[in-house]
């Protein structure tokens, strides 16, 4: 997954993060580089506590729906954490499904869209309209 987060400076010596997908979730780091391999920890581990919860991980948010960051130039910026939660998730399993021919294509083309396969698709959208439910 592609976590987008929030570095925060004030010396640019120092660096902050927050995750706008995992309230809670803080990080810092001396450089940037080092800054957002903390994140990518800090998400990490806050992902196994929510599946050890049996709560569900979040989705990322797209970019520009974080109408709620205001960074002054140069004292804040939007950066991607890349963390890798497949382990977290579980086996995957095979299923047989029965979907309308014009049903498929809609995914098909949004999956595409997304630089997605079919199954990453269907289980993306699960998981979204779960959460906004």
């Amino acid at each position: 997954m592609r976590y987008p987060i929030i570095l925060h400076t004030d010396d640019h010596q120092q660096f902050g993060v927050t995750v706008p997908d995992f309230p809670g979730c803080f990080s810092q780091g001396d450089t940037v580089e080092n800054a957002v391999d903390n994140a990518r920890e800090a998400i990490l581990f806050h992902a196994e506590g929510l599946v050890s919860g049996k709560q569900t991980i979040p989705l990322p948010t797209e970019i520009v729906d974080l109408s709620d960051f205001h960074g002054d130039a140069g004292t804040a910026m939007i950066a991607y954490a890349d963390v890798d939660i497949e382990s977290l998730l579980g086996p995957a399993r095979r299923i047989n499904i029965t979907i309308k021919e014009a049903n498929l294509q809609i995914i098909d083309i949004r999956a595409n869209a997304r630089g997605m396969n079919r199954s990453e698709y269907l289980a993306y959208a699960g998981t979204h309209f779960e959460n906004k439910e």
